[in-house]
């Protein structure tokens, strides 16, 4: 259904008054998704903080447990020492020769274990040197992170400042320009925006440059005539012709 045209103080008819307001209303929607867009960069270097405090907690953990067993094994170590000691000091008090080869027996196996214990321990020991320099290596990953993502932070955030400016700055615009249309006419705007963010669109050829279905004659003959707001009659949206 078309709506009259009816000028306002302005001089502007209120089609060239809805163009405006969504060309605004585009301006609007660019910087909105900008924002998205730079936040979505600042949410992306979080999740990549937490992934690697994540992965330097669990080489911390790993470096823990390594160090557990390495010490448990120096442990098992000492007190294999402590007996072999033990059985040495027995060997001096004994008198009887096969008391004597038993004990000498029982000192070579435990001389045995004590030397696999020790080349164990070594060979923890290097694997420990890998594991804390992938450690060191993760933490100063998890570092470089943060302190990239506290200068994004900063620029972000005050890029976001100026969009937001711009954004309220748009705002007072088309309420300065809203107040020169009908209420009929921007309550009609306002809908088609909330539908899918146009309402005002160019006909391209013959068709809608909203839905691309062709324009009928007179619809086509209407929008030419400039004398009413034009809606497409498949999607609704306000029809005008391109400039220039």
């Amino acid at each position: 259904m078309a709506l009259e045209v009816t000028n306002k103080e302005s001089g502007l008819d209120r089609l060239e008054l809805l163009k405006r307001l969504q060309s605004i209303d585009n301006k609007i929607q660019e910087s909105s998704k900008r924002k998205g867009i730079i936040q979505n960069r600042i949410n992306e270097s979080k999740a990549k903080i937490k992934g690697a405090k994540a992965l330097l907690e669990e080489k911390h953990t790993e470096s823990m447990n390594f160090q557990k067993e390495i010490d448990k094994k120096s442990l098992d170590l000492k007190c294999v020492e402590e007996e072999i000691q033990k059985s040495r000091e027995k060997l001096l008090k004994i008198n009887n020769n096969k008391e004597y080869s038993a004990v000498l027996s029982e000192i070579g196996g435990r001389e045995a274990d004590k030397s696999l214990l020790e080349d164990k321990i070594l060979s923890m020991m290097a694997d420990m040197e890998n594991v804390t320099a992938g450690e060191k290596d993760q933490k100063r990953e998890k570092e470089t992170l943060e302190k990239e993502h506290d200068e994004l932070k900063v620029a972000v955030e005050s890029e976001i400042a100026v969009l937001d400016k711009n954004i309220e700055e748009t705002k007072a615009s088309w309420q300065e320009i809203a107040q020169q249309i009908d209420k009929e006419s921007l309550e009609l705007y306002k809908r088609l925006v909330e539908k899918d963010g146009e309402a005002v669109v160019e006909v391209s050829g013959q068709a809608c440059g909203g839905c691309f279905m062709q324009l009928t004659p007179q619809t086509y003959n209407l929008v030419h005539r400039k004398q009413e707001l034009i809606p497409c009659l498949n999607c609704g949206k306000i029809l005008c012709l391109p400039e220039g």
